[in-house]
């Protein structure tokens, strides 16, 4: 399964330097160190150095995310758009309409500023699915209809990473428990894309109609998918005909990073 695990961490990797690529471009506005730009938005400089510069096998949370963006725009009051650098602006303007309205409530004098950033975003015609909120599920979450793309009862909302921009059936499980620890941790919160093949897929989340189940990708056939939990190690086999689906996780975000 190594070669499998790869392709997971291969959409990590890109979610990371998307996220990294976020980062520098607040720090250039601010003209802050990855520490200071941490220390500022309230969080340990530690969580921001050891990200940006360090192996890790997460990435940041929406939170921290949106604390960093916060402080960016609350360290930019007052400074008009023009003297600021337009390459740093044009990185971070897709991101403005995920975050704005959490920018707004913890700094509600950037309006006019964030305005002017989302001017500059990428060119007319893109589809808003790339500046949309990504829907967050819970195990048990139900009157979801994932192949129609039908999140409306979906519990929570949480950024879109660049990654599933523009996978209009994406969305995030919270990890409901340890069954997959150390792989996954409780509270994890994975990225599913059920438009992608479950060819290399490592691990998987199953739709079973009445909740969501997280685990090991053992084998598939058009009749039957082949499942293993690790904690504890145990097997399972579903009938695809009694299953709504059985969808690739192709990333991760660690609680609390």
């Amino acid at each position: 399964m190594d070669g499998n695990r790869d392709l997971l961490m291969s959409d990590l990797s890109v979610h990371q330097d998307e996220t990294r690529r976020l980062v520098r471009a607040m720090m250039a506005l601010t003209g802050l160190t990855a520490s200071g730009l941490a220390r500022a938005s309230g969080l340990t400089p530690s969580t921001l150095n050891r990200f940006m510069h360090k192996n890790v096998g997460h990435t940041l949370s929406s939170r921290t995310m949106l604390a960093l963006m916060a402080e960016t725009f609350t360290q930019l009051k007052g400074r008009p758009a023009i003297t600021l650098d337009p390459a740093a602006i044009a990185a971070l303007a897709p991101a403005i309409p995920v975050y704005e309205r959490g920018i707004l409530d913890l700094a509600p004098d950037a309006r006019a500023l964030l305005t002017e950033f989302k001017s500059r975003a990428a060119p007319a015609g893109q589809s808003r699915a790339t500046l949309s909120e990504l829907p967050v599920l819970m195990a048990m979450s139900q009157g979801i209809d994932v192949g129609a793309g039908d999140f409306t009862r979906a519990p929570l909302k949480a950024a879109r990473p660049p990654f599933l921009a523009d996978d209009p059936l994406a969305f995030a499980l919270l990890m409901p428990d340890a069954s997959m620890a150390p792989r996954f941790d409780a509270g994890d919160m994975l990225y599913v894309s059920p438009s992608r093949s479950l060819e290399g897929a490592a691990d998987v989340v199953v739709d079973k109609g009445a909740g969501f189940m997280v685990a090991t990708l053992s084998g598939h056939s058009p009749t039957q998918v082949r499942l293993t939990t690790l904690t504890p190690r145990a097997k399972h086999t579903f009938e695809r005909a009694k299953v709504k689906g059985v969808y690739p996780i192709v990333g991760l975000q660690r609680l609390g990073t």
